[in-house]
């Protein structure tokens, strides 16, 4: 189980990102641009996936993740985060990052 404070940690300690009033919920970014806002529910995140990866996680676990309706068609994910590990986060917040961020920026987070 993940907290709202683990999970805003854990997004921050990524490379140059950013808390964001968004829609009077939290959104974490990177140069701007989006990669995870926390829900005013307190248990649940929306993070940026790959339509496939997001497709494997929600069949795999649909307790854990589901598709928002109105994101039906964009590559973002409901996670629960009273149902998901702190590492397994960790690797979803740092996918969504890298999904977001500047090639460069990526190449010297992974390099």
């Amino acid at each position: 189980m993940v907290t709202t404070d683990e999970l805003r940690r854990l997004a921050l300690e990524l490379p140059e990102a950013e808390e964001h009033a968004h829609w009077d919920k939290l959104s974490y970014r990177v140069r701007g641009k989006i990669f995870a806002v926390e829900q005013p529910d307190g248990v649940t995140a929306l993070l940026k996936m790959s339509l496939e990866e997001r497709e494997i996680s929600v069949s795999a676990a649909p307790d854990v993740f589901k598709v928002p309706e109105k994101y039906a068609k964009l590559a973002y994910v409901f996670v629960r985060l009273d149902r998901i590990e702190r590492d397994e986060l960790r690797a979803l917040l740092a996918g969504a990052w890298m999904q977001v961020a500047p090639k460069s920026l990526v190449k010297r987070f992974v390099g």
